[in-house]
């Protein structure tokens, strides 16, 4: 175990530095692991969420097929005559349009969409558009906590521990939404200077400038295969699992993004075929698939499921005290470790839990836990899925984040979401409402 501690501690640090491009890295550390004797090969390949993998794939295809087509510029355009090129009035709708779309389809697909969306109306304001996507990463964490759909996290528990989509919304759903509305706030109050500064600068004549610089047209043939099969992906993400069951054989989410990827591709042109694939963000999927064995070697260790029985142990005959620990110790160690398995070792844990005598109730154990996952994710750029995805197209399209600058934007709301998600499960159990 020291020696897997070690190896995952090292490669944070190398990662966190971003002196050294992260997937190797992470696949380096990765492969110590089997070099050491810790995992075999098939349990290194085991370890890996290959579902995961090929959502990235598809998803990433059909968007460099948008962004390739000019759809993207055209969609910034587009907004930024709806709203009459204010900035505030963009920066609160794709806040709420990513809190909301998170609640019903995976973040990943809503950051992928949004990131390259907002680096586009960024540089079209002038406006840094790093806080922003920081901003809608953190929303779409906090949004997707409200469903059983949204964030992954909620997946593990529900299908794990029984408890279904209705569940979610109606317990998660209400703290869900008022942590996103307090996210809004007080992202609007961090950026209001830079949003009225990018006001400011604007005039007729900017605006002119702006509408002549990006009266490119789209490829029209592209931005319809795009969106046909983006639509598509949509539909099979939101809808895989009753057409699983109709059709009588498995859609999982991998398949709901690949199939309609490929689809696309074999439409269109060669050329342009290869220009997209080009595009598509390998060292993200990379990264993916060496996290995935550094925190497999970790959950072989057992380390997950030790932490979770020592806290326990400790706040056995407490309630509150069990309840918080459930919420704060797993939420700020999902900024650390990808909340997904953090999940699904805690699940593990709250079913032996559930047996024990005295125990607070396994329903609101459950609604502690997954809120704190799913927003302590919002910590590090690697705390969620949708971080990470966000976190790489930015740094590839648009120039250096640095870890110090997401922690600096991230952290505070972050923490004080969670405290309103703390004390408001705390109050779900004082008036028996869980």
């Amino acid at each position: 175990m020291i020696l897997t501690v070690i190896i995952f501690v090292l490669a944070y640090i190398f990662i966190a530095t971003e002196k050294f491009p992260r997937h190797w890295v992470a696949l380096i550390g990765g492969g110590l692991l089997i070099v050491f004797g810790i995992l075999s090969p098939k349990e290194a390949f085991g370890y890996i969420n290959w579902e995961t993998l090929g959502l990235l794939a598809g998803m990433f295809t059909l968007v460099s097929i948008l962004e390739e087509a000019g759809f993207f510029k055209w969609l910034a355009m587009r907004a930024l005559k709806k709203f009459d090129y204010h900035p505030v009035s963009l920066f609160v709708i794709l806040i709420v349009f990513a809190a909301i779309m998170s609640m019903f389809m995976d973040s990943i697909t809503v950051m992928l969409f949004l990131s390259a969306l907002t680096l586009q109306l960024g540089r079209l304001l002038k406006l840094d558009p790093v806080p922003l996507v920081i901003a809608e990463v953190c929303a779409a964490n906090t949004g997707g906590s409200a469903t059983l759909v949204g964030d992954p996290p909620n997946v593990i528990l529900g299908t794990t521990l029984g408890f279904n989509f209705t569940d979610f919304a109606t317990h998660t759903g209400p703290i869900s939404l008022i942590a996103s509305l307090l996210l809004l706030g007080m992202f609007y109050l961090t950026n209001r200077k830079a949003l009225k500064n990018a006001h400011d600068l604007l005039n007729e004549e900017t605006i002119n400038e702006i509408e002549e610089l990006h009266k490119e047209p789209m490829h029209a043939h592209m931005t319809r295969i795009g969106l046909t099969f983006f639509a598509f992906a949509v539909f099979l993400l939101i809808f895989h699992t009753p057409l699983s069951r109709a059709l009588g054989f498995h859609i999982n989410a991998a398949m709901a993004a690949l199939i309609p990827a490929a689809l696309a591709l074999i439409f269109m042109q060669n050329n342009d075929r290869k220009k997209t694939l080009l595009k598509v963000d390998g060292e993200s999927i990379l990264f993916f698939a060496g996290l995935f064995v550094l925190i497999g070697g970790l959950e072989k260790m057992q380390l997950f499921e030790q932490l979770a029985i020592s806290l326990s142990n400790w706040a056995a005959d407490d309630h509150g005290a069990m309840v918080m620990a459930l919420h704060w110790v797993p939420g700020l160690a999902s900024g650390i470790v990808d909340n997904v398995p953090l999940a699904l070792g805690m699940s593990y844990v709250l079913k032996d839990l559930a047996q024990m005598p005295g125990a607070p109730a396994l329903a609101l154990m459950v609604w502690s836990l997954a809120l704190g996952v799913n927003l302590g994710g919002n910590l590090t750029p690697i705390g969620a899925s949708a971080n990470v995805v966000a976190y790489s197209f930015m740094e590839k399209n648009h120039g250096s984040i640095g870890w110090k600058r997401w922690l600096t934007v991230a952290v505070p709301p972050t923490l004080a979401i969670m405290i309103f998600a703390s004390f408001s499960v705390l109050f779900k159990g004082q008036i028996g409402w869980f």
